[in-house]
């Protein structure tokens, strides 16, 4: 009997667990280019840190019948002016599949650029180059 409850219980952990974690993750839609869905959601860089810098999460999804390359930059502004822009990044996508977060090379930062930042009147992001080409396969 106790071995019961406790297996339950053990149960209901993981499952609220992992529903818990799952729901945290929003993104938030910020463009569509040729069938190309990005999203976005800001992040702390470091939990363990006191005031980290704030991280920029993309995630791109395919929402094409094609094979595609997707070459971008992200840039971030004060009033309007560039403070920080990214190397060209490059990515190859399957008809239907996403990319997100750091695995795919997708998470940016600037130092100095805090959680707290991102909200203010003067802060903005972008991305200012977005080349998308259909391609036969990806490598």
């Amino acid at each position: 009997m106790k071995t019961s409850i406790l297996r339950n219980l053990v149960l209901a952990a993981f499952m609220f667990a992992g529903y818990a974690s799952f729901a945290q993750i929003e993104y938030y839609k910020h463009d569509t280019v040729e069938d190309i869905l990005i999203e976005y959601r800001w992040q702390r860089a470091s939990i363990f840190r006191k005031n980290p810098d704030a991280l920029l999460n993309l995630k791109i999804n395919n929402h094409s019948y094609d094979f595609v390359e997707v070459r971008f930059t992200v840039a971030f502004y004060r009033d309007e002016q560039i403070y920080f822009e990214s190397q060209e990044q490059f990515l190859c996508l399957a008809p239907g599949a996403s990319r997100r977060g750091a695995r795919a090379g997708l998470r940016f930062s600037a130092p100095g650029i805090k959680r707290e930042t991102v909200t203010k009147d003067w802060f903005s992001w972008d991305l200012p180059y977005v080349d998308v080409r259909v391609v036969d396969s990806c490598e």
